[in-house]
């Protein structure tokens, strides 16, 4: 898999981001504070979902460690390769719990919806 594109509509402290990875090795090199371990969140978020949803921690509960600082959707999309195919993953995330959420995936060049994975194996 390779990543080429995020957007972050809002996670946490980061709004209205748009990063491109096209380039060979992307270095986020920003001042203590800005995002980086919330940009990391994001991207594992995006593709797995929130770890420890029923814990009561703030610190553990991801949901509500990145929910948005600022109004707004909670999500964002992802664009990446992966077993030969362009792909846009789409995600919202609800502010209590997973079945809040809505995924999509699409083909990023068609922008058909993709409802046959290619899987691992």
């Amino acid at each position: 898999m390779r990543l080429y594109t995020c957007h972050i509509d809002n996670f946490g402290v980061l709004t209205d981001l748009d990063l491109d990875f096209r380039d060979s090795v992307h270095t986020v090199l920003e001042d203590n504070g800005w995002g980086k371990s919330t940009l990391a969140a994001f991207l594992l978020v995006m593709f797995y979902g929130f770890d420890n949803e029923k814990s009561r921690s703030e610190i553990q509960n991801e949901r509500r460690r990145y929910a948005p600082w600022q109004q707004g959707t909670y999500g964002g999309t992802v664009t990446f390769s992966w077993k030969g195919r362009l792909l846009r993953l789409e995600r919202v995330f609800g502010l209590k719990n997973a079945a809040e959420d809505r995924t999509a995936v699409y083909d990023a060049e068609t922008n058909l919806a993709v409802e046959d994975l290619p899987h691992d194996g």
